[in-house]
């Protein structure tokens, strides 16, 4: 049973629907719990709909465009978020004598960091129209504590970073034993970084497994020069921190340790 969670403020509403029975806006989201407000659609004939398996959370992300779907597959790689969901939640206002519903892409949270994300063509996204309803929409969040963003297709789709999603999503099912945890957690404690071709070439431990780990967040890679056997591995992020990546000061121990209990609004 689903469960409507509205939060009302001075000039609008936000809407969330719940995969708990619960319908008192005076109780927490958890947003482990939430689920898409509506459907996925196509937003034209020629659109795109299609669904992305999400191998670290159990399930499939439903995207409404391809410009979402390389969005989703961004995300995936780099975000390490405690939680995201597409289509999260319902804003509601009134402007200029009329109701407007406005519904984000995705929401990305990390602790207390929400972000309403709307992914845009980039000639969409400078349509003066667009920027006027993005900007009060911008506002309006910020009295619910969440920050809006726009996520252009010309920043989804820049390079190197796009082909090295695409390269290292490939091993997203990949499963690491316990026992190759250990090793390479061994070999960098003693060395905080090693190119790839050395980790390679190290008895017991796999490539596939390294760029498991890479895509766990336990350890890093430059996102931003073509990925290779002489590319560096780290276990610290290094390179150019472009969105979506974790809050400057926010280790992947503390998203696991926030992914153990609810994550509430």
């Amino acid at each position: 049973m689903h469960g409507l969670i509205a939060y009302e403020c001075r000039r609008s509403q936000l809407t969330f629907l719940s995969s708990i029975s619960c319908q008192e806006a005076s109780v927490p989201v958890d947003f482990r719990k939430i689920n898409r407000v509506r459907e996925p659609v196509s937003r034209s004939k020629s659109g795109v709909m299609g669904k992305i398996a999400d191998v670290f959370s159990g399930r499939s992300r439903h995207a409404e465009s391809q410009n979402e779907l390389n969005g989703f597959r961004i995300l995936l790689a780099t975000a390490h978020a405690d939680h995201w969901q597409e289509q999260p939640f319902r804003l509601e206002y009134h402007h200029c004598d009329k109701k407007h519903r406005y519904t984000p892409d995705v929401l990305v949270v990390w602790g207390a960091q929400r972000e309403a994300v709307e992914i845009k063509d980039d000639m969409q996204a400078d349509l003066p129209e667009n920027q006027e309803r993005f900007s009060l929409v911008r506002e309006l969040l910020a009295e619910h504590s969440y920050y809006f963003r726009l996520w252009r297709k010309s920043e989804i789709y820049a390079e190197p970073r796009f082909a090295n999603v695409g390269l290292l999503l490939r091993y997203r099912c990949v499963e690491v034993s316990l026992a190759e945890q250990e090793r390479i957690r061994r070999v960098f404690a003693l060395i905080p970084n090693l190119c790839l071709r050395t980790l390679s070439e190290t008895r017991g431990i796999a490539i596939q497994s390294v760029l498991r780990m890479v895509l766990d967040g336990v350890l890093h890679i430059n996102w931003w020069e073509a990925f290779t056997l002489d590319s560096k591995i780290s276990i610290d992020p290094f390179g150019p921190q472009v969105w979506p990546v974790p809050p400057a000061g926010r280790s992947i121990t503390e998203s696991c340790k926030d992914s153990n209990g609810p994550i509430f609004i």
